[in-house]
């Protein structure tokens, strides 16, 4: 099933150990990698729908399987530790950050520049006011429309759930297909009203979500059943249910005839109680009064 996440939400798939496109609904171990089928680098598919910018696009293993290898290269390469050292001792003493608010978002090329010229003519506080205010200046010229990003997210989302609606009513109506109906009231009176299937089995029946179902059975004038009411398909099923987890257990598929059979050998409801895992009644019931075994005699006591 096509899934388009919520704006701001990342949906990991753990089964599949995949993460979920906004565009495309489709799983991938490597969004950064996927999103340029979309015209987009990761930097605009996180803006676009309102992820974090440190944000990983990728599914658990991979993000393993690659500091993995970092790591590896890292310790392995002399060239990359000597590097790294350059990079922490930039880090210590602000060099690293003062670059990347120069270089963030490619909008401070210029204002950089002047900045640090203006600082370094002049000095202190008054060359980091001019490189503030130059970047500021820099940053309104290219930051995109506020309004227009909104409209373009809501945009996305929208196209995302009528995605999600369309492919939810094909599924329905290949069900009713396979089912033999011929349109939606009709097979939720069928199933639900005369064959008092619960809402678990309908919505499986008809392949619905129990939510939507719950609002279609009101939509079409269908009182719905309060939970814990027993019906005689849901007594059924549970009987079903039962039979075979007790067949299960003792190794056949005939539960009945071999409660049966062990009856005729002398062994007791109790005993065929403890092998199946159910209670005296449920096996008495499946015997059946004309093939209960006798009772065992017990010991025989004289009353003076």
């Amino acid at each position: 099933m096509v899934r388009h996440p919520d704006f701001g939400r990342l949906i990991r798939d753990e089964s599949t150990d995949t993460v979920v496109c906004h565009v495309c609904g489709r799983g991938f171990r490597s969004l950064g990698a996927h999103v340029r089928v979309h015209d987009m680098t990761a930097a605009e598919y996180r803006r676009e729908f309102g992820l974090l910018r440190s944000r990983a696009l990728s599914a658990r293993s991979f993000a393993r399987e690659q500091s993995r290898a970092r790591r590896a290269g890292y310790l392995a390469s002399e060239d990359a530790r000597a590097r790294f050292a350059a990079g922490r001792a930039m880090a210590r003493s602000g060099e690293l950050a003062r670059r990347r608010w120069a270089d963030s978002d490619g909008r401070g090329d210029v204002g950089g520049d002047v900045g640090s010229r203006v600082g370094n003519h002049v000095g202190g506080d008054v060359g980091s006011r001019a490189e503030t205010g130059t970047r500021a200046e820099t940053g309104r010229r290219t930051d995109p429309d506020p309004a227009q990003a909104r409209r373009v997210r809501r945009e996305s989302l929208a196209a995302g759930r009528r995605t999600q609606a369309r492919t939810a009513d094909e599924r329905t109506a290949a069900a009713l297909r396979t089912a033999g109906f011929t349109d939606l009231a009709q097979a939720l009176r069928t199933v639900y009203v005369e064959r008092e299937h619960s809402i678990e089995e309908t919505a499986s029946v008809l392949a619905l979500g129990k939510g939507r179902l719950r609002r279609l059975l009101g939509e079409h004038g269908i009182e719905i059943r309060p939970s814990g009411q027993n019906s005689t398909t849901g007594r059924h099923a549970r009987v079903l249910l039962n039979d075979r987890a007790a067949a299960e257990r003792v190794g056949t598929e005939d539960i009945t005839a071999w409660l049966r059979e062990r009856a005729t050998e002398g062994a007791t409801l109790r005993e065929l109680a403890a092998a199946t895992g159910r209670s005296v009644p449920w096996v008495a019931a499946r015997i059946g009064p004309r093939s209960q075994p006798h009772r065992r005699p017990g010991p025989v006591t004289s009353t003076s």
